[in-house]
């Protein structure tokens, strides 16, 4: 299994997605955005993704989006069917420079393809003295409660909270179990728990390969997941004029509202009063003594200064599948 360090990662990737059409920022961009995913644990939404965005690449181009509207407080943009991950990372740029002016921003795209980690977007925000909150769709893979087929995306909604040393990143999907996360097992040879996916009958199955084949993803916690991903899907779809239900790879929605932390309350108050309730989270009684609670944020923070320390393994059959030659 290789041990590469992030910044071997780097340079490699960078130089394969210039040699792919990419410029030399929209490399470094994209590879930032894949291999924080990765270092955070977030393997789903990391290198697994570098072979089918070089064969988007080769097959489409990346072609820059444009602006469709702005305003002091908002802006639309169009993907153009360019990697998601940069079209997602030019709107949380906007919402923070306009949120910078005004205070509060919404950005939304349409033509998209999938927009990545949302969480690294949120915690752009944070990192910014921002309130964070994204959005996003995808083409069907997630059943509505009740049915027996897939009609929404896994719909990820994020939030990033400005704190120190690290900021408070929330980042789910609205389905039990995701995609990627149905591609991770898949390769490693697991099953998936019970009750996250259907096959293509419409019946329960631990096996990814069924869920992934004509199958369905179920929302977790039954028809209170099922009711967030349809507002997410509102958000992302009607709201930034993108498909209802996007096609695989096509017209995806996104959406990111950015705040200053002291648009109510003075910045030295919204600080005190997260720094109380984060301590009064953390010094709660643990269910097991060793498994301190954890805000959400900081494992993932963790694990990114230890791949920095360690390195990171890869799976060779993933090594492989990156840097073999086209």
């Amino acid at each position: 299994m290789p041990l590469l360090s992030i910044e071997e990662l780097r340079e490699s990737l960078n130089e394969i997605f210039t040699n792919h059409g990419l410029s030399g920022e929209s490399a470094a961009v994209l590879v930032d955005i894949i291999l924080s995913a990765e270092a955070s644990g977030r393997r789903t939404h990391g290198l697994i993704r570098v072979r089918p965005m070089l064969k988007h690449l080769k097959s489409k181009g990346h072609a820059p989006g444009k602006w469709l509207k702005e305003s002091a407080v908002s802006a639309l943009y169009d993907g153009r069917g360019g990697l998601g991950y940069l079209v997602a990372y030019e709107c949380a740029k906007k919402a923070i420079a306009l949120a910078g002016r005004a205070s509060i921003a919404v950005v939304g795209s349409c033509g998209a393809t999938h927009t990545g980690p949302m969480g690294y977007f949120v915690r752009m925000c944070a990192l910014e003295g921002l309130i964070g909150i994204c959005f996003a769709n995808c083409s069907p893979l997630a059943a509505p409660f009740g049915a027996a087929v897939p009609v929404l995306g896994t719909n990820p909604i994020a939030f990033g909270f400005p704190c120190q040393p690290e900021p408070v990143v929330v980042d789910l999907a609205t389905t039990a179990t995701t995609y990627g996360e149905c591609k991770v097992a898949l390769a490693e040879g697991r099953k998936l728990p019970e009750g996250v996916a259907l096959d293509s009958q419409g019946k329960p199955t631990i096996d990814p390969e069924a869920a992934l084949k004509g199958g369905a993803l179920l929302p977790f916690g039954g028809h209170r997941g099922y009711a967030l991903a349809l507002a997410v899907q509102i958000l992302t779809s009607a709201f930034t004029g993108a498909a209802a239900v996007p096609e695989p790879g096509e017209d995806y929605g996104y959406t990111i509202i950015a705040i200053r932390s002291d648009i109510l309350v003075e910045k030295e108050r919204f600080d005190e009063i997260l720094r109380e309730l984060i301590r009064a989270v953390k010094s709660a009684k643990p269910g097991d003594p060793g498994q301190p609670v954890l805000i959400p944020g900081e494992r993932s923070a963790a694990r990114r200064a230890e791949a920095v320390k360690n390195k990171i393994h890869l799976p060779q059959p993933l090594y492989e599948e990156i840097f073999k030659k086209d």
